[in-house]
């Protein structure tokens, strides 16, 4: 039988808990975020280094789980993909709003990525097609000359239009009072996303863009920050992230537990930020995390293969995992104290 754990009650029974983690304890960046905001990152803060919250990248992957492995993932994983104006040009369309308001009724955690067409100059054709464009290699859009090119730049207008774009989405999720945990620019330092094609210095000026028109421009505070990275020279700085993560797909079946990355990350925010796994393929194994101390907040899965096709996670290692004592899902009952602030 599936061990079941609500986030209320672990939410009670965190000063308990943490005398075995890490204790780590610290406001939102945005002085101005919602009560459910600030109460998601306490959440989060509560359990670092006593348990690991579960997570699955999408809402038809996180079905598949729910239905079976029989336990339902306490973080869906939505993605402002198809919100981007470049997309919609082109007749995509989007339930992820929908899907996070169906999460949070239900008492989840919802966190978003956004892969982000970009705002013009996206190739289509046989090679490179345009639902690629998130990609370096499918776009000619050059981010430095964007962001550098506030005063006069088409494309600096272009930016802002398209970070408008995903800002009313947010509205929306802020209007039905759904605070999120946000993870804009990820992976940069790879340069396979435009915004980290050009190095760290455009992409910062980007994501102070993105913080800023949302937080002060839009006026949303509804957003737990997240940054995606490990390297010292595209790390933001503790003063623009809430949480610090890093992604990584393992060979299907190694469910190590990225001791290394977890150091690294610690080195990289001085120890001072909650750290977590935005996007993994075999889930790191929960036993070994807690044996070596290796305090990963939460992992998430991303979607299709890497959850259904029994090679990344084999079902039984699913039912141990999701059986783990330390392993937070939303099975429970109970409701949770952020989600009613």
């Amino acid at each position: 039988m599936l061990a079941k754990f609500s986030l209320l009650s672990l939410l009670l029974t965190s000063t308990a808990c943490a005398a075995g983690g890490q204790g780590l304890s610290y406001d939102n960046i945005d002085k101005s975020a919602t009560p459910g905001a600030k109460a998601l990152l306490k959440h989060i803060q509560s359990q670092y280094g006593s348990h690991y919250i579960s997570g699955q990248q999408d809402a038809g992957s996180w079905d598949w789980v729910k239905q079976n492995i029989g336990v339902a993932p306490a973080i869906l994983g939505s993605d402002f993909m198809y919100y981007s104006p470049s997309a919609v040009a082109r007749g995509s369309k989007s339930h992820a709003v929908e899907d996070v308001i169906q999460h949070a009724d239900r008492n989840g955690i919802n966190a978003l990525v956004w892969h982000w067409y970009a705002p013009t100059c996206l190739l289509d054709n046989a090679e490179q097609p345009w639902y690629n464009g998130f990609y370096t290699k499918a776009t000619c859009f050059n981010v430095a000359d964007a962001v550098n090119d506030r005063r006069n730049g088409t494309n600096y207008r272009l930016l802002l239009r398209d970070i408008d774009a995903i800002a009313a989405q947010i509205k929306r999720l802020d209007q039905a009072n759904v605070p999120i945990l946000f993870r804009p620019l990820h992976e940069p330092e790879g340069g396979w996303f435009w915004w980290g094609a050009q190095g760290p210095a455009p992409f910062k000026k980007l994501w102070d863009m993105i913080y800023d028109r949302i937080t002060r421009f839009h006026n949303l505070h509804n957003v737990v920050w997240v940054c995606n990275t490990a390297e010292a020279d595209w790390y933001p700085g503790n003063d623009k992230c809430d949480i610090a993560t890093v992604d990584h797909y393992a060979n299907a079946g190694d469910h190590g537990v990225l001791a290394d990355k977890y150091k690294k990350l610690q080195a990289v925010t001085n120890n001072e930020r909650v750290l977590a796994l935005a996007e993994v393929g075999p889930v790191p194994d929960p036993t070994v995390q807690a044996r070596d101390k290796v305090n990963w907040a939460y992992w998430m899965v991303w979607n299709d293969e890497f959850i259904k096709d029994g090679k990344q996670n084999s079902r039984q290692f699913l039912q141990n995992v999701y059986n783990n004592t330390r392993v937070v899902t939303l099975d429970g009952g109970s409701k949770l104290a952020w989600n009613n602030a």
